[in-house]
């Protein structure tokens, strides 16, 4: 059982054009959440993700798109904090699926 109140790793948050997304990688989890296309802030069922990937989504914002059977979700971060997410979510979700383009 994943220990709860352990600090994470890694904490990345981004507000972005009246949405919020935030990253926060543990040792052994990750814990997402997103208001980017949902109608409020929404945590990703991570027990559900089959896959992940960063993906461009404007100039100044790229995605984290948790990949779920049912939906996408898709976490906005600033493009600075792109490869240090993707180090972080690879430790612990292995590699990423492949790019949709």
């Amino acid at each position: 059982m994943p220990d709860l109140s352990a600090s994470p790793t890694l904490d990345l948050q981004l507000s972005w054009r009246g949405t919020f997304g935030r990253v926060r990688v543990f040792p052994d989890r990750v814990h997402a959440e997103t208001s980017y296309e949902r109608e409020g802030l929404t945590a990703v069922p991570m027990e559900h993700v089959q896959g992940w990937r960063i993906e461009p989504c404007d100039f100044d914002a790229v995605c984290v798109e948790f990949l779920t059977p049912e939906d996408t979700y898709r976490v906005l971060l600033d493009t600075s904090d792109r490869g240090v997410a993707a180090l972080a979510l690879q430790r612990v979700l292995g590699e990423p699926a492949p790019t949709e383009s």
